[in-house]
């Protein structure tokens, strides 16, 4: 991780809300893929004290599996399609912009 990066990780709040993401950038309320959230957000707060076992990589990869597991659970055809959909847009995010707030073990 960068300098700027663990800097920048500092100088943001952590973020405490229930909802998927980190303020502005967080899944529509209410959003399936919620459920799947809160174990990476105790994860982050885990790094943030210093606890965290895991590396960004592997918390980040954890959500994405998750989010599959939920998306193949859905009722119909269209809606795993939709929240596969989903992934593509949302995951990426969550890896490029989560870096900027993780501070615990590297890759």
């Amino acid at each position: 991780m960068s300098w700027f990066s663990r800097l920048l990780g500092r100088l943001l709040p952590e973020d405490d809300s229930d909802q998927c993401g980190y303020y502005f950038l967080s899944l529509p309320e209410g959003h399936v893929f919620e459920r799947g959230c809160s174990l990476h957000d105790w994860e982050f707060h885990q790094a943030h004290l210093g606890k965290g076992e895991k590396s960004l990589a592997e918390v980040d990869w954890d959500l994405f599996y998750r989010w599959v597991l939920l998306a193949k659970a859905a009722g119909t055809p269209e809606e795993r399609c939709k929240l596969a959909q989903d992934i593509c847009t949302y995951w990426p995010y969550a890896r490029r912009f989560g870096g900027l707030l993780w501070d615990g073990k590297d890759d």
